[in-house]
């Protein structure tokens, strides 16, 4: 029966090549993947190995566990492939427990204020074109009205502080624009 095996911290110049040698002493080797970067073609620092015997597997971890490859100690482990998604222990193939991190909750660093349309808010606060300082706080450099997501007012009062802007600059009393 075949076996994956996973190899860890190996030297970035090493070739399939060169671990298939080396884990050939051990017994026959089905395949070899070297873990290439995408951008840069270079590997990564880990293998993974398929041994055709599980017996040949088991002496290759116990032998070449902490052996000297290319000047580092390389780590030999049973492949345990992707880690599923649940929380809590799971048992893996080699009896030690393994437990997952819970998934992280969606966290919020800035947390948006909700704005209230003051003239729903107030009933003695009308939209007004002489009200040039509550009026021109709506509008951005260039002379646009901001969004109805950054000013808080509903459609009909945005619609108003619009108009009333337009009227305001047709006047002259407000000075906005390019």
């Amino acid at each position: 029966m075949k076996k994956k095996l996973f190899v860890s911290n190996l030297d970035f110049e090493v070739t399939a090549e060169e671990l298939r040698a080396m884990f050939e002493t051990v017994g026959s080797t089905l395949s070899v993947v070297v873990a290439l970067d995408r951008e840069t073609k270079r590997s990564r620092g880990f293998a993974f190995v398929e041994m055709e015997d599980g017996e040949a597997a088991d002496i290759a971890i116990k032998s070449l566990n902490g052996k000297a490859f290319n000047g580092r100690p390389i780590k030999v482990v049973e492949d345990r492939g992707k880690t599923s998604q649940s929380v809590g222990p799971v048992e893996s193939t080699a009896g030690k427990k393994f437990e997952p991190l819970p998934p992280i909750q969606r966290m919020y660093l800035f947390k948006r204020k909700k704005r209230g349309d003051p003239y729903v808010l107030t009933d003695d606060l009308n939209v007004d074109y002489r009200d040039l300082p509550r009026i021109c706080g709506y509008v951005s450099d260039r002379g646009r009205i901001h969004s109805r997501r950054m000013t808080g007012l509903c459609a009909k009062n945005q619609r108003k502080v619009s108009k009333a802007l337009k009227r305001a600059q047709s006047l002259g009393l407000a000075q906005i624009g390019y």
